[in-house]
Protein backbone atom coordinates (compact mmCIF):
# COMPACT_ATOMS: atom_id res chain seq x y z
CA UNK A 1 0.00 0.00 0.00
CA UNK A 2 1.23 3.43 -0.58
CA UNK A 3 1.82 5.52 1.60
CA UNK A 4 -0.14 8.01 3.73
CA UNK A 5 0.40 11.04 1.86
CA UNK A 6 -2.92 12.94 1.24
CA UNK A 7 -2.14 15.66 -1.66
CA UNK A 8 -3.37 19.37 -0.68
CA UNK A 9 -5.63 19.76 -3.53
CA UNK A 10 -7.22 23.35 -3.33
CA UNK A 11 -10.83 23.43 -5.02
CA UNK A 12 -10.17 26.78 -6.68
CA UNK A 13 -13.21 28.29 -8.63
CA UNK A 14 -13.28 31.14 -11.51
CA UNK A 15 -14.07 34.12 -10.77
CA UNK A 16 -16.70 35.91 -13.12
CA UNK A 17 -16.15 38.24 -15.20
CA UNK A 18 -15.98 41.59 -13.73
CA UNK A 19 -16.01 40.65 -9.69
CA UNK A 20 -13.47 42.74 -8.49
CA UNK A 21 -14.52 41.17 -4.62
CA UNK A 22 -13.63 37.53 -4.33
CA UNK A 23 -15.38 35.56 -1.85
CA UNK A 24 -13.71 34.04 1.57
CA UNK A 25 -13.16 30.30 -0.53
CA UNK A 26 -11.78 32.40 -3.36
CA UNK A 27 -9.92 34.48 -1.30
CA UNK A 28 -8.65 31.64 0.49
CA UNK A 29 -7.24 29.98 -2.91
CA UNK A 30 -5.40 32.82 -3.46
CA UNK A 31 -3.77 33.65 -0.50
CA UNK A 32 -2.50 29.62 0.04
CA UNK A 33 -0.92 29.76 -3.39
CA UNK A 34 1.06 32.92 -2.82
CA UNK A 35 2.14 30.92 0.26
CA UNK A 36 0.40 33.10 2.49
CA UNK A 37 -1.19 30.76 5.37
CA UNK A 38 -2.24 32.46 7.76
CA UNK A 39 -4.70 34.17 5.34
CA UNK A 40 -5.80 31.11 3.66
CA UNK A 41 -6.45 29.61 7.37
CA UNK A 42 -8.52 32.57 8.15
CA UNK A 43 -10.41 33.19 4.83
CA UNK A 44 -10.99 29.34 4.71
CA UNK A 45 -12.47 29.56 8.16
CA UNK A 46 -14.92 32.20 7.20
CA UNK A 47 -15.65 30.42 4.54
CA UNK A 48 -16.02 27.26 6.16
CA UNK A 49 -18.56 29.09 9.19
CA UNK A 50 -20.51 29.32 6.21
CA UNK A 51 -21.20 25.53 5.24
CA UNK A 52 -18.62 25.36 2.29
CA UNK A 53 -17.42 21.80 2.42
CA UNK A 54 -14.36 22.61 -0.09
CA UNK A 55 -13.42 25.06 2.37
CA UNK A 56 -13.82 22.64 5.29
CA UNK A 57 -11.66 20.23 4.06
CA UNK A 58 -9.32 22.80 2.69
CA UNK A 59 -9.24 23.44 6.81
CA UNK A 60 -9.09 20.12 7.45
CA UNK A 61 -5.37 19.22 5.16
CA UNK A 62 -3.99 22.48 6.61
CA UNK A 63 -4.47 21.46 9.94
CA UNK A 64 -3.27 17.72 8.63
CA UNK A 65 -0.17 19.23 7.33
CA UNK A 66 0.62 22.22 9.19
CA UNK A 67 0.53 24.88 7.56
CA UNK A 68 -0.13 27.96 8.51
CA UNK A 69 -1.00 26.46 12.11
CA UNK A 70 0.26 23.05 14.23
CA UNK A 71 -0.22 19.85 12.76
CA UNK A 72 -3.37 18.94 14.72
CA UNK A 73 -5.22 15.89 14.05
CA UNK A 74 -8.04 16.38 15.93
CA UNK A 75 -8.70 19.42 14.40
CA UNK A 76 -8.33 17.96 10.72
CA UNK A 77 -10.45 15.02 11.33
CA UNK A 78 -13.41 17.52 13.05
CA UNK A 79 -12.92 19.68 9.39
CA UNK A 80 -13.01 16.64 7.35
CA UNK A 81 -16.11 15.34 8.86
CA UNK A 82 -17.95 18.01 8.70
CA UNK A 83 -17.16 18.03 4.79
CA UNK A 84 -17.52 14.53 4.77
CA UNK A 85 -21.08 14.86 5.55
CA UNK A 86 -21.99 17.26 3.30
CA UNK A 87 -20.92 14.71 0.31
CA UNK A 88 -17.15 15.94 -0.41
CA UNK A 89 -15.62 12.87 -1.84
CA UNK A 90 -11.88 13.96 -0.91
CA UNK A 91 -13.41 14.89 2.41
CA UNK A 92 -14.72 11.20 2.91
CA UNK A 93 -11.26 9.46 1.31
CA UNK A 94 -8.94 11.67 4.08
CA UNK A 95 -11.23 10.44 6.97
CA UNK A 96 -10.87 6.84 5.69
CA UNK A 97 -6.86 7.42 5.90
CA UNK A 98 -6.73 8.77 8.72
CA UNK A 99 -9.20 6.22 10.13
CA UNK A 100 -6.60 3.29 8.46
CA UNK A 101 -3.39 4.74 9.76
CA UNK A 102 -4.87 5.76 13.33
CA UNK A 103 -3.90 9.24 12.82
CA UNK A 104 -5.55 10.90 15.96
CA UNK A 105 -7.52 7.74 17.04
CA UNK A 106 -7.57 4.33 16.93
CA UNK A 107 -6.86 2.66 13.92
CA UNK A 108 -10.24 0.94 12.56
CA UNK A 109 -10.33 -0.37 9.30
CA UNK A 110 -14.10 -1.29 9.08
CA UNK A 111 -14.80 2.61 9.32
CA UNK A 112 -12.59 3.39 7.04
CA UNK A 113 -13.54 0.92 4.31
CA UNK A 114 -16.99 2.83 4.95
CA UNK A 115 -16.12 5.86 4.59
CA UNK A 116 -14.09 4.83 1.13
CA UNK A 117 -16.84 3.04 0.11
CA UNK A 118 -19.51 6.00 0.51
CA UNK A 119 -16.83 8.33 -2.36
CA UNK A 120 -16.17 4.97 -4.28
CA UNK A 121 -19.76 5.09 -4.71
CA UNK A 122 -19.57 8.67 -6.48
CA UNK A 123 -17.21 7.44 -8.90
CA UNK A 124 -14.19 8.95 -7.12
CA UNK A 125 -10.74 7.37 -7.81
CA UNK A 126 -8.88 7.25 -4.87
CA UNK A 127 -11.39 6.26 -2.91
CA UNK A 128 -12.10 2.99 -5.04
CA UNK A 129 -8.23 2.47 -5.14
CA UNK A 130 -8.36 3.03 -0.98
CA UNK A 131 -11.24 0.34 -1.11
CA UNK A 132 -9.62 -2.50 -3.31
CA UNK A 133 -5.83 -2.09 -1.28
CA UNK A 134 -8.39 -3.44 1.99
CA UNK A 135 -10.22 -5.97 -0.28
CA UNK A 136 -6.73 -6.70 -1.10
CA UNK A 137 -5.48 -7.28 2.34
CA UNK A 138 -8.19 -8.39 4.02
CA UNK A 139 -8.31 -5.00 6.61
CA UNK A 140 -11.82 -3.94 7.81
CA UNK A 141 -13.36 -6.16 4.60
CA UNK A 142 -13.21 -9.88 3.23
CA UNK A 143 -10.63 -10.35 1.32
CA UNK A 144 -11.85 -10.50 -2.01
CA UNK A 145 -9.33 -10.33 -5.01
CA UNK A 146 -12.27 -10.07 -7.00
CA UNK A 147 -13.79 -7.22 -5.74
CA UNK A 148 -9.89 -5.61 -5.62
CA UNK A 149 -9.84 -6.43 -9.61
CA UNK A 150 -13.54 -4.82 -9.70
CA UNK A 151 -12.51 -1.55 -7.78
CA UNK A 152 -8.92 -1.05 -9.37
CA UNK A 153 -10.13 -1.59 -12.72
CA UNK A 154 -12.99 1.44 -11.77
CA UNK A 155 -9.89 3.63 -11.10
CA UNK A 156 -7.80 2.79 -13.50
CA UNK A 157 -10.00 3.65 -16.21
CA UNK A 158 -9.72 6.76 -14.75
CA UNK A 159 -5.88 7.36 -15.57
CA UNK A 160 -5.13 6.57 -11.48
CA UNK A 161 -1.80 5.23 -11.42
CA UNK A 162 -2.07 3.59 -8.03
CA UNK A 163 -4.50 1.33 -9.15
CA UNK A 164 -3.29 1.01 -12.65
CA UNK A 165 -0.16 -0.44 -10.78
CA UNK A 166 -2.11 -2.51 -8.85
CA UNK A 167 -4.68 -3.83 -11.65
CA UNK A 168 -0.92 -4.84 -13.22
CA UNK A 169 0.20 -6.95 -10.47
CA UNK A 170 -3.31 -9.02 -10.46
CA UNK A 171 -2.88 -9.91 -13.59
CA UNK A 172 0.79 -11.34 -12.96
CA UNK A 173 -0.36 -12.88 -10.51
CA UNK A 174 -3.66 -13.90 -11.31
CA UNK A 175 -5.75 -12.96 -8.26
CA UNK A 176 -9.04 -12.02 -9.22
CA UNK A 177 -8.68 -12.15 -12.90
CA UNK A 178 -6.82 -15.10 -15.20
CA UNK A 179 -2.87 -14.35 -14.82
CA UNK A 180 -2.07 -12.38 -18.55
CA UNK A 181 1.72 -10.94 -18.84
CA UNK A 182 0.28 -9.03 -21.68
CA UNK A 183 -2.41 -7.04 -19.51
CA UNK A 184 0.13 -7.48 -16.70
CA UNK A 185 2.50 -5.32 -18.92
CA UNK A 186 0.17 -2.75 -20.53
CA UNK A 187 -1.31 -1.50 -17.22
CA UNK A 188 2.30 -1.47 -15.42
CA UNK A 189 3.25 0.47 -18.40
CA UNK A 190 0.42 2.88 -17.77
CA UNK A 191 1.18 3.46 -14.08
CA UNK A 192 4.69 5.07 -16.13
CA UNK A 193 7.04 5.26 -12.58
CA UNK A 194 4.48 4.70 -9.92
CA UNK A 195 6.09 2.46 -6.92
CA UNK A 196 7.85 -0.22 -8.63
CA UNK A 197 6.33 -0.26 -11.99
CA UNK A 198 9.38 -0.34 -14.34
CA UNK A 199 10.94 -3.30 -11.63
CA UNK A 200 7.87 -5.58 -12.65
CA UNK A 201 7.57 -4.37 -15.96
CA UNK A 202 10.97 -5.84 -16.32
CA UNK A 203 10.49 -8.80 -14.55
CA UNK A 204 7.00 -9.42 -16.96
CA UNK A 205 8.96 -8.53 -19.95
CA UNK A 206 11.28 -11.03 -18.83
CA UNK A 207 8.29 -13.69 -19.44
CA UNK A 208 6.68 -12.46 -22.34
CA UNK A 209 7.73 -13.16 -25.98
CA UNK A 210 8.81 -10.02 -28.88
CA UNK A 211 5.23 -10.67 -30.17
CA UNK A 212 3.88 -10.00 -26.62
CA UNK A 213 5.69 -7.17 -25.74
CA UNK A 214 5.17 -5.77 -28.79
CA UNK A 215 1.43 -6.14 -28.27
CA UNK A 216 1.21 -4.85 -24.91
CA UNK A 217 3.33 -2.18 -25.79
CA UNK A 218 0.42 -1.08 -28.55
CA UNK A 219 -2.09 -1.12 -26.32
CA UNK A 220 -1.15 0.60 -23.48
CA UNK A 221 -0.32 3.38 -26.39
CA UNK A 222 -3.72 2.68 -27.62
CA UNK A 223 -5.62 3.49 -24.42
CA UNK A 224 -7.66 6.04 -23.16
CA UNK A 225 -9.44 6.85 -20.34
CA UNK A 226 -13.15 6.76 -19.82
CA UNK A 227 -15.01 9.42 -21.61
CA UNK A 228 -12.05 11.11 -23.18
CA UNK A 229 -12.53 12.67 -26.70
CA UNK A 230 -9.62 12.75 -27.94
Amino acid sequence: MRKFNPAVVLLSCMLATGNVHADDFNDGVSYYEQGDFASALESFKAAADKGNADAQFNLGLMFLNGEGVPQDYKQAFSWFELSASKGNVKAQVNLGRMYAKGKGMLSNHGIAASWFRKAADQGYADAQYSLGILHVTGNGVARDYNKAKELFQRAANQSNASAQYQLGLLYLKGRGVASNLVEAYKWLSLAGDYEDSEVFRKYVAAKMSKDEVAEAEALAQDWKPENSTE
